[in-house]
């Protein structure tokens, strides 16, 4: 289905008053999202001077993230913030698509989404 439809069946569904609220919502979400794909999302870093670090990541992503943070940092506390941009929604592991279930279905990231991250905390 090409981009220019899905825009069309999106803004469909959003101006739908028979729809329920969170359908609406959720294809105005996604229409956003579609919408800016072509521009970056950025990974960024709060250093405290080497005793912590913060590191702010798009969407929801899955506590691999978080895990993988802490081992690329084992000298210092790192904490992960989610939602710097929450666009792209959840951000599962590249498996947890094979896995299935509720995030890897409704996520507007891709399996690839694991190794671009893990390349940007690099």
């Amino acid at each position: 289905m090409t981009g220019e439809r899905l825009d069309q069946l999106g803004l469909k569904l959003m101006v739908d008053q028979a729809e329920n609220k969170a359908k609406r919502g959720n294809a105005a979400f996604q229409l956003a999202w579609l919408n800016r794909l072509d521009r970056p999302i950025d990974v960024t870093c709060l250093d405290f001077g080497g005793a912590a670090s913060v590191l702010h990541l798009p969407g929801e992503p899955f506590i691999e993230f978080q895990l993988a943070a802490q081992q690329r940092r084992a000298d210092r506390p790192v904490f992960v913030a989610g939602y710097g941009d929450d666009g792209c929604g959840y951000i599962p592991r590249a498996a947890g698509f094979l896995e299935g279930g509720y995030e890897p279905t409704v996520a507007l990231a891709g399996p690839e989404s694991e190794g671009i991250l893990l390349k940007a905390m690099a």
